[in-house]
């Protein structure tokens, strides 16, 4: 994944030329997942909204495609963050920053399930 293969931006941003952009809004369901506290919505598998999964799971494979992506919160005016602030993801207010950890968490699932077949499945992380 290339570093800036995911970006948030505020609604006052605009988005990069080369990148997909993408509104939170159509992830109907998304942030009343991401308003519960951080130990009910780190866990993908457990969602009970499906499309909201979904949503995620495609910018997933947008990213693991090669496509950079920018995710507009409509929530922030402006926003400056880095990878490293995922680092406090359990105290983050920003949906458009919630979404990017777990866009990513699946992102690095998708990359290990690629190794895996790669290798027959004998692949050990």
């Amino acid at each position: 994944m290339e570093k800036d293969s995911i970006k948030i931006i505020g609604n006052k941003e605009e988005s990069r030329e080369e990148a997909i952009l993408r509104y939170l809004i159509e992830a109907e369901g998304l942030k009343d997942i991401l308003d519960k506290d951080f130990e009910e919505w780190y866990n993908f598998d457990v969602w009970e909204n499906i499309g909201s999964q979904q949503w995620i799971f495609a910018r997933a494979l947008e990213v693991y495609r090669g496509k950079k992506i920018d995710i507009k919160c409509g929530c922030c005016e402006f926003i400056n963050c880095l990878e490293a602030d995922f680092k406090k993801i359990d105290n983050q207010k920003c949906y458009g920053i919630k979404s990017a950890y777990m866009i990513e968490k699946v992102l690095c699932e998708i990359v290990l399930a690629a190794a895996k077949r790669e290798s027959d499945g004998t692949y050990s992380a």
